[in-house]
């Protein structure tokens, strides 16, 4: 069906051109003329079913093809943005638990530095002193250590994800300038 309809308009083109052409030539019209106006007419129809023809041809798929990629795009986006929130939440909920076991052992240090106060009176002051101190060195230290593994974590898993992404959206142009960068800077510092 496509092939004689492509047949059809090239001989369409062929014969309304070569009228056009016997015509002589573009010409002031005064009065309407089959072979002079009729050919126009018909070359026109022919270059606009030309031109309709391959926009349809080519123009809808590419347009197409470029709606799915940018549709794939958002929905891996979609699904990158839902597992960071959830490792928020994540980390959120480690955040809490800390400044549970924080207050917990808050409690616990003051709970001992009053016991130490009710039994030896004199020395309260010192060893209350010392014990909270202490307390609070160390769960600043397991803050500390609790933060800087979450950190760690957040690290490992961007880093993945970073990865993941870079994998996805670097071609073999963007490896080969990375590897020369990395050379050069190498070459710099030795």
């Amino acid at each position: 069906m496509k092939k004689s309809y492509t047949t059809a308009l090239g001989l369409l083109l062929f014969f309304s051109a070569g009228a056009a052409w016997a015509s002589g030539g573009l010409q002031l019209a005064t009065e309407w003329s089959w072979a002079r106006d009729g050919g126009r007419i018909i070359n026109s129809l022919v270059v606009v079913g030309a031109v309709v023809y391959i926009v349809s041809r080519f123009a809808g798929p590419a347009l197409k093809k470029r709606a799915n990629d940018i549709r794939n795009e958002i929905t891996e986006l979609n699904e990158a943005r839902e597992m960071a929130e959830r490792n928020v939440a994540d980390y959120q909920k480690k955040l809490e638990e800390i400044k549970t076991e924080h207050e917990k052992a808050m409690t616990q240090a003051r709970a001992e530095a009053e016991e130490i106060r009710k039994r030896i009176l004199e020395q309260a002051d010192k060893a209350a002193t010392s014990i909270l101190s202490r307390a609070g060195d160390q769960i600043d230290m397991e803050t500390e250590q609790a933060r800087q593994k979450l950190r760690k974590e957040t690290t490992l898993l961007t880093l993945a994800a970073a990865e993941e992404l870079l994998k996805k959206n670097m071609g073999p142009a963007d490896h080969k300038a990375l590897l020369d960068e990395y050379i050069s800077r190498m070459e710099r510092n030795n």
